[in-house]
């Protein structure tokens, strides 16, 4: 090892001088040094590994001698990390591809700037691993995010929080501030104090994992409200001009049914008290209410709903107000987050939500989380998404993907459709604004590992990320202190901490992501002409619907045409016959959607229905309706296997417009095969064609690209900087970057 790191150094000095980038040796550099350290310390430390290792509850299933063998194991896998750059500088010292510097996220001035963040005006992505350290060397290597966690455990009994504190936050932001981080992010954390519970023990009534209180309770919002004007001057005052973001929340979510997550807490009678006043003003008078939910009440304060509530009263009238209830009640809490952050930061800066990554793809709807009003809320968007490669092993849930015949392992290099899904739903809502994963879950999470992690997954997966619209991110997570120590807040066994070549290819990606990253703005769709609707009515209702939306959404995916969501709320702007609007099984809608739908189709726009027969048939409370009426469509079809619903699907769209090559993507025979991602763009001023290809497939792809209407040109390799054919071969987790000049 110590003699690939000297040869390393010396090819880097070399380059150095003769004017060839370094940057992404740098990072590999940084690899190496650091898991020297970090071996090291395992190997002196072994027990200590063992007991961090343990932490988690399947530490049976995994191989007992993990520990024993990870100081070797790591440094086997920083040869390899060694071995990689010194073949890449040796490349680019020989002439045969040149590789573009990334910015310098050390100086420079960052902003916020419509969808993405910008340094010294160019668009960025900034990101940093969670728990990184504040040190430049780690900073330039992993990411320069910054910013504090803050909660009510720091507010004091008399209401205050102390100067030490203060001055402790303030100090972290300065010294933020001083390394060019940015965005400062300032999480707020939802534990309360000792002296809270102890003093008014009901806050602690509907409590839930990461928020430890009752949300409905005044006191709480008293409280926040004065934590948060103690704080926030302090912190905006340190970081002077440098943009911030408050994060409100670490995965909120307020489950309500039987086996729910923490649903067993309940809620409390403060809550219930709003339930009541709620159902009071939707029906006003008790009889239509006693009708609604086939009850006899003599009033609204008599109205009782057992907590947990039974799944089984799923698609009733029942279950369907008390998760709207859920939802609005939630949302008045992210809304009153909002408004206090805001109203005491002088910036007034952006807010985010950590929302669970697979909370649009689950048929759950009764943690309260609107996924439309949350997501429009948010002035960056955010959540913590998960990316799951072949060969990782899962522990208790989550086991997706396992038949051999129907699994996404089947089809794919990686579980994409997760991530892809949320970024084209809040896309497609909110164009204009950053999307923020603050966890992302690509390197592992409590439900799976993967021990051996390689470069190419990582590289294609934020690749995948990045060129569907996200802004920022913050992988989970960096689990070592300075001395090489594994951190005892997390159990870390097969996670970033004893992975290298992770370590090394993440930091490597983001420097070329941000080396390129006007073309992979470009690639993320400015307008999409395949929507989904999504019917939020049917989401709560119907069980299957998210299944159904989400095996649609990966089939139209696999077409490679620009795929989209549309909500009732803006179904009046996409009226144009160019748009189609396909519409999921959506039994459950109520009049007024279902009114603006036919008003739509009307109008004449496309539409293609997934089992009209069963569509629209009962309003969001679940009462049949009794006239259906006319909705003639231009294509009604089945729920199918995903790649039938594809091919299906190209035979039933209208034709895409045109662009300036002709893409198609066959398998080693020659037979027309799916997996390989296809963005197309076009410089407005300049006329350069922008090309993004990613093969997710588990399998080799030919991506043949051919210019139309007669043109010709040569295309460009752009992360290499070399000339390349039109016909390219890719293995699984292939990314490309090509330009095209035609004529």
């Amino acid at each position: 090892m110590q003699q690939r790191l000297g040869k390393l150094e010396s090819l880097m000095q070399d380059a150095e001088t003769r004017g060839i980038c370094t940057d992404y040796a740098s990072v590999s550099r940084h690899v190496i040094a650091t898991y020297l350290v970090a071996a090291q310390h395992d190997r002196d430390h072994v027990e200590e590994v063992r007991e961090i290792f343990q932490q988690v509850w399947w530490i049976k299933k995994t191989d007992p001698k993990e520990a024993d063998v990870l100081p070797w194991n790591e440094l086997r896998a920083c040869i390899d990390v060694a071995d990689h750059a010194i073949a890449e500088l040796e490349t680019q010292l020989s002439g045969k591809i040149t590789l573009a510097s990334p910015p310098d996220f050390s100086k420079g001035t960052v902003t916020l700037d419509s969808a993405y963040y910008r340094l010294d005006g160019k668009p960025v992505f900034p990101h940093s691993l969670v728990w990184l350290p504040a040190d430049p060397d780690y900073m330039h290597a992993l990411g320069h995010i910054g910013g504090i966690f803050y909660q009510l455990t720091n507010l004091r009994s008399d209401e205050s929080v102390a100067v030490r504190t203060l001055e402790g936050l303030a100090k972290r932001t300065e010294t933020d501030v001083s390394q060019n981080a940015a965005p400062l992010v300032h999480l707020l954390g939802h534990a309360p104090a000792k002296w809270m519970t102890q003093t008014h023990p009901e806050i602690s009534q509907g409590k839930r994992n990461f928020t430890k209180y009752d949300i409905d309770n005044p006191l709480v919002r008293d409280w926040l409200n004065r934590l948060c004007e103690a704080v926030l001057p302090v912190v905006a005052q340190a970081a002077g001009g440098q943009p911030q973001v408050h994060l409100l929340a670490n995965e909120p979510h307020f489950a309500t049914k039987k086996r729910g997550w923490l649903a067993a807490n309940g809620v409390s009678e403060i809550t219930m008290q709003k339930y009541r006043q709620w159902l009071a003003a939707k029906y006003s008078n008790v009889d239509t209410l006693n009708r609604s939910h086939g009850k006899s009440y003599a009033a609204f304060s008599e109205v009782t709903i057992e907590m947990p509530i039974d799944p089984t009263l799923r698609g009733t009238a029942v279950w369907y107000d008390w998760c709207r209830f859920n939802m609005d009640r939630v949302n008045d809490w992210f809304a009153f987050l909002k408004e206090t952050t805001q109203r005491h930061d002088p910036e007034r800066s952006p807010v985010s939500i950590k929302t669970l990554g697979h909370t649009l793809c689950s048929s759950d709807r009764d943690g309260g989380m609107d996924i439309e009003f949350l997501t429009r809320l948010q002035d960056i968007p955010g959540s913590d998404l998960r990316v799951v490669p072949q060969g990782a092993t899962f522990y208790g849930k989550n086991e997706d993907g396992r038949d051999t015949e129907t699994g996404w392992a089947s089809r794919y290099a990686y579980l994409w459709v997760d991530q892809s899904m949320v970024l084209d739903f809040t896309k497609s809502l909110c164009p204009n604004r950053p999307f923020y994963d603050s966890e992302w879950h690509g390197f592992g999470t409590v439900s799976w590992r993967h021990y051996r992690l390689n470069r190419q997954y990582v590289r294609s997966a934020m690749w995948l990320a990045f060129s569907h619209g996200m802004g920022l991110i913050n992988p989970w997570l960096w689990g070592r202190k300075m001395d090489g120590s594994l951190s005892d807040k997390a159990d870390h066994i097969g996670e970033l901490a004893t992975q290298p070549i992770a370590v090394d290819a993440y930091g490597r990606v983001m420097k070329e992501l941000n080396a390129h990253a006007e073309d992979v703005v470009a690639a993320v769709p400015s307008r999409r002409d395949i929507l989904i609707f999504y019917c939020e009515d049917s989401a709560i209702q119907d069980a299957q619907y998210m299944e159904h939306v989400t095996e649609i959404y990966e089939a139209l995916k696999l077409t490679n045409r620009k795929i989209g969501f549309v909500t009732v709320t803006d179904l009046d702007s996409v009226a144009e016959a160019s748009r189609v609007i396909v519409i999921p099984p959506t039994v459950f809608i109520s009049d007024d959607s279902f009114a603006i739908l036919k008003k739509l189709r009307n109008g004449g726009a496309h539409m293609v229905v997934f089992e009209g027969e069963r569509c629209f048939r009962k309003n969001e409370l679940g009462a049949q309706r009794s006239d259906v009426g006319e909705l003639t469509v231009d294509a009604d079809m089945r729920v199918a296997p995903v790649l039938e619903m594809t091919e299906e699907f190209e035979r039933t769209l209208p034709p895409a417009a045109a662009m300036p090559l002709e893409i198609t993507v066959t398998n080693e025979r020659g037979e027309k095969a799916y997996g390989v991602f296809v963005s197309q763009s076009v410089h407005p001023q300049t006329g350069v064609v922008s090309i993004v290809l990613n093969n997710v497939g588990n399998s080799l792809r030919r991506v043949r690209l051919r210019p139309v209407a007669n043109k010709s040109g040569m295309m460009i390799d752009m992360i290499e900087k070399r000339r390349v054919g039109g016909t390219i071969e890719m293995k699984p987790c292939d990314v490309r970057l090509l330009k095209a000049k035609l004529q």
